[in-house]
């Protein structure tokens, strides 16, 4: 049971597509004019690459292979959530519960 290169090379191609999307919303929204760093066009070229990736480990076309490699990769973090919500449930506690600390009224 193991995965393998494509199937990997395909969930990378499109978390990075993921990101770079969400980026460019980002930096869309709070766009300005003095603001002169490379992180726009860096972040074009990021999706880039990661685009010719998954249209490479796919032998669908173009929609085709950025709706696959985008869709595994929200499912890989939909897989991935439960874990994060265990250990932030569990920091919770140990913070909460193991502290000696009291809690006044006023704070």
């Amino acid at each position: 049971m193991g995965v393998g290169f494509s199937e990997a090379l395909l969930l990378v191609s499109g978390g990075g597509l993921l990101f770079s999307s969400f980026a460019l919303i980002h930096f869309a929204s709070c766009y300005n004019r003095h603001n002169r760093s490379l992180a726009f066009s860096s972040t074009i070229v990021t999706g880039t690459v990661f685009f010719y990736s998954a249209i490479n480990s796919t032998n669908y076309s173009k929609s085709e292979s950025l709706e696959i490699a985008m869709n595994s990769a929200i499912i890989g973090l939909l897989e991935l959530l439960p874990i994060f919500l265990v250990v932030t449930t569990l920091v919770l506690f140990r913070i909460s519960l193991l502290t000696n600390r009291s809690v006044d009224a006023s704070s």
